[in-house]
């Protein structure tokens, strides 16, 4: 039995009027906060059944969405995780933004080597020189000098 002020419930009987009210109150909070618990508990689970019904209508949406061509559809070379052509150029000036910025020079090496560290791969028999032949013809880079493979996006 808990303790109050210090005395085990042995003593209660003998409390004066005022304790003894004390005590049936504290014992209505206790049995109120008991039922207040079990309630929260209640709606936690009903909150996470919710939950997985929302999940599983919204993936439900999402195929009726694509079914009746309401949904954005990957571009075809977006499902090719190895970059070519436009795509390539595409994600090359990205990175380059990304990671140097406008107005810095970097070597076709030294950003071939960023978009690899970015996780992308390059299609060709030559990686480098397809990367190479891809960004010297991108729109919105510009060459550095003649021949000297440093390049820099155009301001």
């Amino acid at each position: 039995m808990p303790t109050i002020g210090g005395m085990s419930g042995e003593g209660i009987g003998e409390l004066p009027e005022v304790s003894q009210a004390v005590l049936a109150e504290y014992r209505l909070v206790r049995a109120r906060i008991a039922e207040q618990r079990a309630q929260v508990d209640r709606l936690r689970a009903l909150v996470e059944r919710l939950e997985e019904q929302v999940s599983r209508d919204e993936r439900f949406v999402g195929e009726l969405e694509s079914a009746c061509g309401l949904a954005d559809q990957l571009r075809i070379e977006e499902l090719d995780p190895i970059l070519r052509g436009e795509r390539l150029r595409e994600v090359a000036l990205q990175v380059l933004a990304e990671e140097v910025g406008p107005g810095r020079e970097i070597h076709y090496r030294d950003w071939f080597a960023l978009v690899r560290r970015a996780g992308h791969q390059i299609g060709g028999r030559d990686p480098l020189a397809t990367f190479l032949a891809q960004v010297s013809r991108a729109e919105g880079v510009v060459p550095i000098g003649g021949r000297t493979g440093l390049y820099r996006l155009a301001a």
